[in-house]
């Protein structure tokens, strides 16, 4: 079984990680793969951590784990945070394939998302 986590930051207000929660139900919802699961994590502030959402899906069956993170830029949190967490993980379980997608801001499609929302607002 494959597991999408998408990683946000987190926050001290509650109001903004429920929107990842949110986020996160959406795409399950509009899932049509029956092999893939979809979770999300923290990195700081609030649970659940990354640690925590990835192994409780291995315990539960889930062997190929890719992660998304969910930032617009590449700063720290991108290049050294989130690749360190998914190490310790991977010495955990090696048997274990995980795959670090690019962020949020990479995707190409971000440019025509962020015009779009000039033109609904007109």
């Amino acid at each position: 079984m494959k597991l999408l986590v998408i990683i946000a930051h987190g926050s001290r207000l509650e109001s903004s990680n429920k929107e990842i929660h949110n986020l996160a139900e959406k795409l399950k919802v509009n899932n049509i793969d029956n092999n893939l699961k979809i979770t999300y994590a923290f990195l700081e502030l609030c649970e659940p951590s990354i640690n925590k959402s990835i192994k409780d899906e291995i315990i539960n069956g889930c062997n190929e784990i890719e992660v998304f993170p969910y930032f617009l830029a590449a700063g720290k949190h991108v290049k050294d945070d989130i690749p360190k967490e998914i190490d310790k993980l991977k010495e955990e379980y090696p048997d274990i394939k995980f795959k670090i997608l690019p962020h949020l801001g990479s995707c190409k499609e971000i440019v025509s998302l962020i015009f779009s929302q000039l033109q609904d607002k007109e």
